[in-house]
């Protein structure tokens, strides 16, 4: 039988697994080897080849698993490798190594995603002033020097804002304002019970100003450590600011503000209040950009709202004149066309086509009235309400004739086919069927 003659092959193969080199094998080493990396479960060997010390890494638990490069570190020698927790998320792990008898330290985050480690650039400027000039230099002291160093989740990187001011500053440095509890108290000095979700830094001063960035504590486990309770904090704001001991109310100046790195906000503020042009963003559903005069939209803006666009103006923060709808992502249920405002109520006509159909009217003060083109069929409203006689569209090509008063049938219903011929007869009291259906058999005989 054929499986038989298969078994030496699939011997064969597993033999060849299990005596497969691996990718460290008989290569020289720049630092004893590492299996089982407690963040990742990966092999890490640093291997001396003709142009310096390069690092790889495998979680090898695979036959198609191949080692990956953790870095270049060129002439080197690699001291020490070490693990420390910077926030509560993965811990760092940290290489130490020394080029020309200078120190270095890189330090790398696992994603377990993807399975792949990358260098923690964000936090580089702090590392590079831990080993500036130091003679001697060993794990257990850059430990208590990363100690030090502010709370934060240094993998993340954040959107470039385009204010070069922001966009290169050193996260690890700046002056603690305070933290602040959920409610934006200021907690002086916090202990976990508190529950510290934000602290303040400052990082400069300008004419009376102050460059802040405010950090948020990401919604996630607390992670604690000896006497230290670290938390995952981003970025949640960078600002100017004149009084950076108030939680919000003191921006003077360029302001952005982040969603996991994304930028959210953007734009500037005087006095605490927007002003000039903002681009504003919740999520990937929502989004606006326009001007602000004190502190109220002004002028034109462009919103995107579940697949729609608008455009149109505002005036002292309210609706005015026509506004354009457009169905940006082509979703069948998103509506295109325009509607009339003043004063921020729909005033005006209005026309728009959802999947090929068209609702056309007036609105006074937010509600329907007069002559309506709708989905339901064509006829009057009456403070948003059906009134008169209607004609209204059913199934198969039919219609209906009837008269409504407050939004509720009231009378004689007459349905006809698509060739104009009648069919039934029924009568309605405030919207409730009322007596038997006449139906038209033939030739006007009904019964």
């Amino acid at each position: 039988m054929k499986w038989l003659w298969a078994l030496p092959l699939m011997t064969g193969l597993a033999c060849q697994a299990v005596n497969a080199a691996e990718f460290y094998e008989n290569k020289p080493l720049a630092h004893p080897l590492i299996q089982g990396l407690q963040e990742s479960s990966a092999t890490l060997a640093f291997i001396k080849e003709a142009d310096g010390v390069k690092g790889y890494y495998c979680v090898c638990d695979t036959p198609e698993a191949n080692p990956q490069l953790l870095d270049d570190f060129g002439q080197a020698t690699i001291d020490s490798v070490f693990l420390k927790s910077l926030d509560s998320e993965d811990p760092t792990r940290f290489v130490l190594f020394r080029q020309n008898d200078r120190y270095k330290v890189y330090a790398y985050k696992y994603d377990a995603n993807d399975q792949l480690y990358s260098r923690v650039t964000l936090l580089q400027p702090a590392l590079d002033r831990i080993t500036e000039g130091q003679k001697r230099l060993d794990a257990l002291t850059v430990k208590k020097a990363l100690s030090r160093i502010t709370p934060l989740n240094y993998r993340f990187f954040y959107e470039a804002s385009g204010v070069p001011e922001f966009d290169q500053l050193d996260l690890s440095q700046g002056t603690l304002v305070s933290y602040y509890s959920q409610y934006y108290d200021p907690l002086p000095d916090p202990t976990p019970d508190d529950e510290p979700y934000f602290f303040k830094k400052t990082y400069q001063e300008k004419d009376g100003r102050f460059l802040t960035v405010t950090f948020w504590r990401w919604l996630d486990k607390t992670l604690v450590e000896g006497n230290r309770t670290l938390y995952n904090y981003r970025v949640r704001r960078i600002a100017w600011e004149t009084d950076p001991m108030k939680f919000t109310g003191g921006e003077d100046g360029q302001s952005v503000s982040y969603d996991s790195g994304s930028i959210s906000a953007q734009g500037a503020y005087k006095q605490g209040v927007r002003t000039g042009p903002w681009s504003i963003s919740k999520d990937e559903k929502y989004s606006e950009s326009g001007h602000f005069a004190e502190g109220k939209r002004e002028g034109q803006w462009s919103i995107y709202q579940d697949g729609q666009t608008l455009d149109g103006e505002y005036h002292n923060d309210l609706r005015e004149g026509r506004w354009q709808l457009h169905n940006y992502d082509d979703m069948e249920w998103v509506a295109s066309g325009f509607q009339t405002y003043a004063h921020g109520q729909l005033n005006g006509p209005s026309e728009l086509t959802t999947a090929g159909t068209t609702e056309r009217g007036s609105y006074v003060d937010d509600k329907r009235q007069g002559l309506w083109t709708t989905k339901a069929g064509t006829g009057n409203y009456t403070d948003n309400l059906q009134s008169g006689p209607w004609t209204l569209k059913a199934d198969n090509g039919h219609t209906q004739t009837v008269n409504f008063v407050a939004g509720k049938k009231d009378g004689e219903l007459r349905d006809t086919d698509a060739n104009g011929a009648l069919t039934y007869i029924e009568h309605y009291e405030a919207g409730v069927l009322s007596g038997a259906r006449e139906s038209v058999l033939e030739a006007g005989v009904s019964r």
